[in-house]
């Protein structure tokens, strides 16, 4: 019955991410109450997990014309952070992590809420360079807490100006490359459950196409709406796990 309920969470998950590309953060605290697993074991199966997710909607959202590797490429240069962080996660307590990690989501989110205006994004934020630290700063962040770089690096793009289907389109190289240096780290440590992986990302593949299948029909204001919302509501939960373990 709990691994029913895990699996169903990986649903969820794929869905959330096809739609507003974040979403995985509910995978490691799923993991830890559903299937018995330690916080950093957690972390990184869970991490591990984001990079056929990423790989498949790399295909999808570029199909659709959101990916532009003018742009793909300095962000997912940035995330190599990922590995060092993922080296320091077996070094650090869990719990300020994820309270930093909660405490800039929340932020993150309320500042995608607010209407845009006419004119607001740095120059900066929207080149390569300020692309390359986007990926580089949320990058870390990943590696350090298994919780995927697009929950942070995604609001942020939009608070820069970028739209947010765009910013959707340009997390998913992100995260493969996210993934993939901080799933290296992980392994080196021995922080990764290969017997339960491939069931994770089965069923969060099957949510992924659901959710891009749906986020071809959101208006952008609404998509939007849905991943400041979204973003704050995973921010208190993980702040209310974080108070109740």
């Amino acid at each position: 019955m709990m691994i029913a309920v895990l699996y169903a969470t990986c649903l969820l998950v794929g869905f959330l991410v096809g739609i507003t590309g974040v979403g995985g953060i509910l995978i490691p605290p799923a993991l830890i109450l559903f299937s018995g697993q330690e916080t950093h074991m957690a972390m990184g199966t869970a991490l591990a997990s984001f990079l056929p997710v990423g790989l498949v909607g790399t295909i999808m959202y570029r199909r659709l014309g959101h990916v532009d590797w003018h742009m793909a490429l300095p962000y997912m240069l940035g995330s190599l952070a990922a590995w060092p962080g993922a080296l320091l996660n077996a070094w650090l307590p869990a719990g300020p992590l994820v309270a930093l990690l909660a405490g800039i989501i929340i932020f993150a989110g309320l500042c995608a809420l607010r209407p845009p205006r006419p004119g607001s994004g740095s120059a900066f934020w929207q080149s390569r360079r300020g692309f390359f630290c986007i990926g580089a700063v949320t990058g870390l962040m990943a590696g350090l807490t298994g919780a995927g770089g697009p929950v942070l690096s995604i609001p942020w793009m939009i608070m820069a100006g970028v739209s947010p289907m765009t910013a959707v389109g340009l997390a998913m190289p992100y995260q493969v490359t996210t993934a993939l240096f901080g799933t290296i780290g992980n392994m080196s440590d021995g922080h990764v459950d290969f017997t339960i992986l491939p069931y994770i990302c089965g069923m969060a593949l099957a949510g992924l196409f659901a959710g891009v299948a749906v986020a071809r029909r959101i208006p952008t204001e609404l998509l939007r709406k849905l991943i400041g919302g979204l973003c704050c509501g995973l921010g208190l939960f993980l702040f209310l796990r974080l108070i109740c373990s």
